[in-house]
Protein backbone atom coordinates (compact mmCIF):
# COMPACT_ATOMS: atom_id res chain seq x y z
CA UNK A 1 0.00 0.00 0.00
CA UNK A 2 0.86 3.62 -0.89
CA UNK A 3 -0.16 5.49 2.77
CA UNK A 4 0.35 9.31 2.23
CA UNK A 5 0.27 11.03 5.35
CA UNK A 6 -0.13 15.30 5.61
CA UNK A 7 0.78 17.85 8.63
CA UNK A 8 -2.22 20.73 7.60
CA UNK A 9 -2.18 24.16 9.52
CA UNK A 10 -2.95 27.17 8.33
CA UNK A 11 -2.40 26.34 4.42
CA UNK A 12 -4.54 23.87 4.54
CA UNK A 13 -6.29 25.83 1.28
CA UNK A 14 -2.95 24.40 -0.96
CA UNK A 15 -3.80 21.01 -0.44
CA UNK A 16 -6.34 22.00 -3.73
CA UNK A 17 -3.21 21.35 -5.65
CA UNK A 18 -0.56 19.14 -3.54
CA UNK A 19 -3.81 16.48 -3.40
CA UNK A 20 -4.33 16.24 -7.41
CA UNK A 21 -0.55 15.38 -8.06
CA UNK A 22 -0.80 11.95 -5.92
CA UNK A 23 -4.39 11.31 -5.56
CA UNK A 24 -4.88 8.63 -8.18
CA UNK A 25 -1.89 6.70 -7.51
CA UNK A 26 -1.59 6.18 -3.34
CA UNK A 27 -4.26 4.06 -1.24
CA UNK A 28 -5.06 5.98 1.34
CA UNK A 29 -3.94 9.58 2.86
CA UNK A 30 -4.31 11.31 5.95
CA UNK A 31 -4.75 14.74 6.93
CA UNK A 32 -3.77 15.40 10.41
CA UNK A 33 -4.90 18.45 11.83
CA UNK A 34 -4.23 20.23 15.44
CA UNK A 35 -7.84 19.94 17.22
CA UNK A 36 -7.31 22.83 18.93
CA UNK A 37 -6.11 25.01 15.64
CA UNK A 38 -2.46 25.81 17.16
CA UNK A 39 0.73 25.40 15.16
CA UNK A 40 3.75 23.75 16.51
CA UNK A 41 5.07 27.06 18.49
CA UNK A 42 1.39 27.01 19.70
CA UNK A 43 0.25 30.60 18.03
CA UNK A 44 -3.23 29.68 16.70
CA UNK A 45 -3.96 29.91 13.03
CA UNK A 46 -6.90 30.49 11.24
CA UNK A 47 -9.75 28.02 9.67
CA UNK A 48 -12.43 27.59 7.68
CA UNK A 49 -14.18 24.48 8.63
CA UNK A 50 -16.99 24.62 6.00
CA UNK A 51 -14.51 25.58 3.21
CA UNK A 52 -12.29 23.11 4.01
CA UNK A 53 -15.10 20.59 4.03
CA UNK A 54 -16.15 21.92 0.98
CA UNK A 55 -13.03 21.26 -0.68
CA UNK A 56 -12.67 17.96 0.75
CA UNK A 57 -16.35 16.87 -1.70
CA UNK A 58 -14.66 18.73 -4.56
CA UNK A 59 -11.18 16.42 -4.47
CA UNK A 60 -12.18 13.41 -2.91
CA UNK A 61 -14.15 11.36 -5.55
CA UNK A 62 -13.05 8.11 -4.14
CA UNK A 63 -13.21 8.37 -0.63
CA UNK A 64 -9.44 8.22 0.26
CA UNK A 65 -9.56 10.52 2.63
CA UNK A 66 -9.64 10.24 6.75
CA UNK A 67 -9.36 13.23 8.55
CA UNK A 68 -6.95 12.85 12.34
CA UNK A 69 -7.32 15.31 14.81
CA UNK A 70 -5.74 15.70 18.26
CA UNK A 71 -3.69 17.71 20.51
CA UNK A 72 0.09 18.36 18.73
CA UNK A 73 1.19 20.99 20.79
CA UNK A 74 3.20 20.56 24.15
CA UNK A 75 4.13 23.91 25.19
CA UNK A 76 7.11 22.36 27.37
CA UNK A 77 8.65 20.67 23.69
CA UNK A 78 10.62 23.05 20.92
CA UNK A 79 8.61 23.41 17.95
CA UNK A 80 10.75 20.78 16.20
CA UNK A 81 10.12 18.25 18.58
CA UNK A 82 5.82 19.13 18.23
CA UNK A 83 6.59 18.52 14.61
CA UNK A 84 8.02 15.07 14.95
CA UNK A 85 5.86 14.03 17.34
CA UNK A 86 2.63 14.94 14.71
CA UNK A 87 4.43 12.97 12.08
CA UNK A 88 4.82 9.94 13.93
CA UNK A 89 1.55 9.88 15.38
CA UNK A 90 0.61 10.10 11.58
CA UNK A 91 2.57 7.14 11.10
CA UNK A 92 0.54 5.33 13.80
CA UNK A 93 -2.54 6.34 12.74
CA UNK A 94 -2.07 4.87 9.11
CA UNK A 95 -0.73 1.44 10.75
CA UNK A 96 2.01 -0.90 9.87
CA UNK A 97 3.32 -2.25 6.88
CA UNK A 98 2.98 -0.55 3.23
CA UNK A 99 5.32 2.50 2.22
CA UNK A 100 4.46 5.51 4.50
CA UNK A 101 4.51 9.05 2.20
CA UNK A 102 4.70 12.59 4.18
CA UNK A 103 4.18 15.63 2.48
CA UNK A 104 3.13 19.19 3.38
CA UNK A 105 0.46 21.19 1.94
CA UNK A 106 2.47 23.53 -0.16
CA UNK A 107 4.76 20.58 -1.66
CA UNK A 108 3.74 19.30 -5.71
CA UNK A 109 5.22 15.96 -6.75
CA UNK A 110 6.07 16.42 -11.02
CA UNK A 111 5.64 12.58 -11.27
CA UNK A 112 3.91 10.54 -8.55
CA UNK A 113 2.96 8.15 -10.83
CA UNK A 114 6.61 7.18 -11.65
CA UNK A 115 7.60 7.60 -8.00
CA UNK A 116 4.94 4.61 -6.51
CA UNK A 117 5.82 2.34 -10.24
CA UNK A 118 9.39 3.33 -8.57
CA UNK A 119 8.54 2.16 -4.58
CA UNK A 120 6.60 -1.10 -5.88
CA UNK A 121 10.06 -2.25 -7.89
CA UNK A 122 11.99 -1.23 -4.87
CA UNK A 123 12.56 -4.57 -1.68
CA UNK A 124 15.69 -3.21 0.17
CA UNK A 125 17.40 -4.94 2.23
CA UNK A 126 17.84 -2.45 5.21
CA UNK A 127 15.34 0.48 6.88
CA UNK A 128 15.34 3.25 4.48
CA UNK A 129 14.40 6.61 3.39
CA UNK A 130 13.68 7.03 -0.17
CA UNK A 131 14.24 10.62 -0.91
CA UNK A 132 13.14 13.30 -3.61
CA UNK A 133 14.94 16.42 -4.62
CA UNK A 134 13.17 20.00 -3.44
CA UNK A 135 12.78 22.56 -5.67
CA UNK A 136 12.15 25.76 -3.89
CA UNK A 137 9.68 28.12 -5.87
CA UNK A 138 10.91 31.46 -5.04
CA UNK A 139 8.31 34.30 -6.26
CA UNK A 140 5.03 34.26 -8.77
CA UNK A 141 5.06 37.30 -10.49
CA UNK A 142 3.06 38.07 -13.93
CA UNK A 143 5.20 36.60 -16.64
CA UNK A 144 5.54 33.30 -14.85
CA UNK A 145 7.25 31.94 -11.47
CA UNK A 146 10.50 32.06 -10.48
CA UNK A 147 12.44 29.19 -8.66
CA UNK A 148 15.51 28.07 -7.12
CA UNK A 149 17.65 26.57 -9.91
CA UNK A 150 21.20 24.61 -8.29
CA UNK A 151 23.99 24.30 -11.11
CA UNK A 152 25.41 21.66 -9.13
CA UNK A 153 24.09 18.13 -7.95
CA UNK A 154 25.62 18.76 -4.54
CA UNK A 155 23.49 21.94 -4.25
CA UNK A 156 20.19 19.89 -5.17
CA UNK A 157 17.84 19.83 -1.71
CA UNK A 158 16.90 16.25 -0.82
CA UNK A 159 14.12 15.34 1.89
CA UNK A 160 13.09 12.28 3.08
CA UNK A 161 9.90 11.58 1.49
CA UNK A 162 8.94 7.47 1.76
CA UNK A 163 9.93 4.99 4.29
CA UNK A 164 8.80 1.28 5.18
CA UNK A 165 10.16 1.99 8.95
CA UNK A 166 8.16 5.50 9.60
CA UNK A 167 10.35 6.71 12.84
CA UNK A 168 10.93 10.27 12.52
CA UNK A 169 13.33 11.65 14.76
CA UNK A 170 14.13 15.30 13.06
CA UNK A 171 11.57 16.66 10.86
CA UNK A 172 11.24 13.61 8.46
CA UNK A 173 14.70 12.49 8.79
CA UNK A 174 16.23 9.77 11.16
CA UNK A 175 18.84 7.26 11.44
CA UNK A 176 17.70 5.33 8.04
CA UNK A 177 20.01 5.13 4.92
CA UNK A 178 18.96 7.77 2.44
CA UNK A 179 18.37 6.79 -0.93
CA UNK A 180 18.20 9.44 -3.56
CA UNK A 181 16.04 9.60 -6.66
CA UNK A 182 15.35 12.07 -9.20
CA UNK A 183 11.36 12.23 -8.65
CA UNK A 184 11.38 15.98 -7.82
CA UNK A 185 8.94 17.69 -5.46
CA UNK A 186 8.07 21.55 -6.11
CA UNK A 187 7.86 23.31 -2.94
CA UNK A 188 5.97 26.58 -2.62
CA UNK A 189 8.32 27.95 0.22
CA UNK A 190 8.63 31.60 -0.56
CA UNK A 191 6.23 31.78 -3.94
CA UNK A 192 3.66 33.57 -1.40
CA UNK A 193 1.73 37.13 -1.09
CA UNK A 194 4.10 39.35 0.81
CA UNK A 195 2.30 39.41 3.92
CA UNK A 196 3.30 35.49 4.15
CA UNK A 197 6.84 36.13 3.17
CA UNK A 198 6.97 38.63 5.83
CA UNK A 199 5.19 36.76 8.55
CA UNK A 200 7.62 33.82 7.88
CA UNK A 201 10.88 35.84 8.11
CA UNK A 202 10.17 37.41 11.57
CA UNK A 203 8.72 34.18 12.99
CA UNK A 204 11.72 31.64 12.10
CA UNK A 205 14.51 30.55 14.57
CA UNK A 206 16.98 32.53 12.33
CA UNK A 207 15.37 35.32 12.08
CA UNK A 208 17.55 37.09 14.43
CA UNK A 209 20.66 35.40 12.09
CA UNK A 210 19.97 38.05 9.41
CA UNK A 211 18.88 41.31 7.73
CA UNK A 212 15.27 40.83 7.60
CA UNK A 213 13.83 43.99 6.55
CA UNK A 214 16.76 43.90 3.59
CA UNK A 215 16.64 40.29 2.49
CA UNK A 216 12.13 41.08 2.06
CA UNK A 217 13.19 43.60 0.11
CA UNK A 218 15.66 41.86 -2.12
CA UNK A 219 12.49 39.30 -2.22
CA UNK A 220 10.13 41.98 -2.70
CA UNK A 221 12.04 43.36 -5.91
CA UNK A 222 12.35 40.16 -7.69
CA UNK A 223 11.08 40.28 -11.50
CA UNK A 224 11.65 39.33 -14.66
CA UNK A 225 14.05 41.66 -15.37
CA UNK A 226 16.55 41.50 -12.89
CA UNK A 227 16.03 37.92 -11.72
CA UNK A 228 19.47 36.78 -13.41
CA UNK A 229 21.53 39.13 -11.44
CA UNK A 230 20.01 37.23 -8.51
CA UNK A 231 23.46 35.20 -7.61
CA UNK A 232 24.19 33.04 -4.34
CA UNK A 233 21.35 34.96 -2.76
CA UNK A 234 20.16 32.18 0.37
CA UNK A 235 19.59 33.89 3.62
CA UNK A 236 21.74 32.36 5.33
CA UNK A 237 24.09 30.26 3.14
CA UNK A 238 24.88 32.47 0.04
CA UNK A 239 26.06 29.71 -2.08
CA UNK A 240 23.22 27.43 -1.29
CA UNK A 241 20.67 29.68 -3.54
CA UNK A 242 23.41 29.83 -5.99
CA UNK A 243 20.76 31.46 -9.64
CA UNK A 244 17.18 32.01 -10.35
CA UNK A 245 15.31 30.33 -13.30
CA UNK A 246 12.15 31.88 -14.64
CA UNK A 247 10.04 29.30 -15.96
CA UNK A 248 7.42 31.27 -18.31
CA UNK A 249 2.98 31.36 -18.25
CA UNK A 250 2.95 28.69 -15.20
CA UNK A 251 0.49 29.63 -12.42
CA UNK A 252 0.33 27.93 -9.02
CA UNK A 253 -3.14 26.55 -10.13
CA UNK A 254 -2.36 25.03 -12.65
CA UNK A 255 1.00 23.11 -11.61
CA UNK A 256 -0.61 19.67 -12.36
CA UNK A 257 0.36 20.24 -15.65
CA UNK A 258 3.94 20.40 -15.68
CA UNK A 259 6.82 17.23 -15.32
CA UNK A 260 10.50 17.01 -14.12
CA UNK A 261 11.37 18.04 -17.38
CA UNK A 262 10.34 21.73 -17.07
CA UNK A 263 12.17 22.13 -14.12
CA UNK A 264 15.50 20.62 -14.92
CA UNK A 265 18.39 19.69 -12.37
CA UNK A 266 21.84 18.84 -12.51
CA UNK A 267 21.12 15.01 -11.83
CA UNK A 268 23.32 12.37 -13.76
CA UNK A 269 22.27 8.49 -12.65
CA UNK A 270 26.07 7.85 -11.95
CA UNK A 271 25.32 10.58 -9.66
CA UNK A 272 22.71 8.58 -7.94
CA UNK A 273 24.25 5.26 -7.98
CA UNK A 274 27.78 6.73 -6.36
CA UNK A 275 25.70 8.46 -3.63
CA UNK A 276 22.98 5.15 -3.12
CA UNK A 277 25.93 3.03 -2.70
CA UNK A 278 26.36 1.06 0.93
CA UNK A 279 29.62 0.08 0.65
CA UNK A 280 31.48 4.15 -1.23
CA UNK A 281 29.25 5.54 1.86
CA UNK A 282 30.58 3.63 4.39
CA UNK A 283 34.36 4.10 3.16
CA UNK A 284 33.21 8.21 2.83
CA UNK A 285 32.52 7.53 6.41
CA UNK A 286 35.61 5.44 7.48
CA UNK A 287 37.91 8.07 5.76
CA UNK A 288 36.16 10.98 7.11
CA UNK A 289 37.11 9.64 10.67
CA UNK A 290 40.45 8.92 9.45
CA UNK A 291 40.99 12.54 8.26
CA UNK A 292 39.84 13.68 11.74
Amino acid sequence: MIKLGYCVAYDWQLLRYSIPAVYEHCDVICLSIDKNRQNWAGQYFSWDEEGFKKMLCEIDLQKKIKIYEDGFYNPELLPMQNEVIQRNKIANFLGKGGWHVQLDADEYFLNFAGFVSYLKEFTPDRKVNVCCPMINLYKEIPEGILWIKPSLFKEIEYFPIATLHPDYQYGRRNGHFNILTDFSILHQSWAREENEIWEKLNSWGHSKDFDVPKYFALWKNANAENYASYKNFHHLRGPAWPALELKHNIKIENIAGFSNEDFPLPIKKQDLRKINSIWLSRARKVLKILSN
